[in-house]
């Protein structure tokens, strides 16, 4: 029975000291974290003079994605598209990887839409308040 029990134990170690054995075993004893891509504001949105800064992170987490897309739409205030950017990036796991992009303003612009293309994720930001009733311009 020691024999059996110290061969084991040898079978074991060695088999733990093999990196991808090891990488195996961990996955299959161990509760791994769910993939995840962050898409954030890294600033506020703001007019410099005539041209809109929009500053964001894209931060991917174990999605094993080579190339992400943001699609950035400028809204007037009834909702239509006034313009919109595509911008590609590399992701980088675990690491934040800044997008800066530049619009030219227009007097039409009333809110920002930024969207992890083909992901759930997307953001919303607003450059003018909502009027309630009896708001008077």
């Amino acid at each position: 029975m020691g024999v059996a029990l110290a061969l084991a134990v040898g079978l074991i170690a060695g088999l733990w000291s093999v990196p991808s054995i090891r990488t195996v075993l961990l996955q299959s004893f161990t509760r791994q974290q769910a993939p995840f891509t962050e898409l954030y504001f890294t600033d506020t949105p703001h007019f410099d003079g005539g041209t809109l800064i929009v500053h964001v992170a894209v931060n991917a987490h174990g999605t094993g994605a080579k190339q992400l897309r943001l699609k950035m739409t400028l809204e007037s205030a009834d909702g239509k598209d006034v313009d919109t950017r595509t911008v590609g990036l590399k992701p980088q796991d675990g690491k934040a990887v800044p997008v800066v992009a530049r619009f030219a303003q227009t007097k039409d612009t009333a809110a920002l839409r930024v969207a992890l293309v083909g992901y759930a994720q997307s953001l919303h930001y607003n450059f003018v308040a909502p009027q309630t009733p009896g708001d008077t311009p």
